[in-house]
């Protein structure tokens, strides 16, 4: 009768609205990835060539130093620096998944890599070629 088929609506209704909750869910979800942008975009570091470089990593519970290889995008040119030495913006991919082959991770891989400040003491060559640039 009657009763069973407003029930019905009512139903309908409830699950429209739950689909229209989950949309506006996945488009705020959707805004705030884009929204989480690189805040050095505009120094452009994934267009800087890569180097892989020998990273020396201290571990203070053994005392002991370990080195590993890893791959790096560094700016030529200091951006500040301070008493003795030198800062550079660098950007350094995090560990490829296993499937490394994946397209996604390797074509936004710069782009979404961590941001770092690498700095350098200063030696009369770094401290001409700052002055020069």
């Amino acid at each position: 009768g009657h009763h069973s088929r407003s029930i019905m609506s009512t139903t309908t209704t409830t699950q429209e609205t739950a689909k229209d909750k989950l949309t506006k869910l996945i488009q705020r979800a959707a805004v705030q990835v884009v929204g989480e942008e690189d805040v050095w975009a505009q120094y452009h570091i994934p267009d800087i060539p890569a180097e892989r470089v020998i990273r020396h990593l201290y571990h203070p519970t053994t005392e002991t130093w370990h080195e590993d290889e890893t791959i790096v995008k560094i700016e030529a040119q200091p951006f500040t620096h301070g008493a003795m030495r030198h800062c550079f913006r660098m950007k350094k991919m995090a560990t490829p998944p296993a499937s490394s082959t994946n397209h996604r991770f390797h074509a936004h891989g710069w782009k979404r890599a961590s941001n770092y400040v690498a700095k350098a003491y200063m030696t009369n060559d770094t401290t001409k070629n700052a002055a020069a640039g």
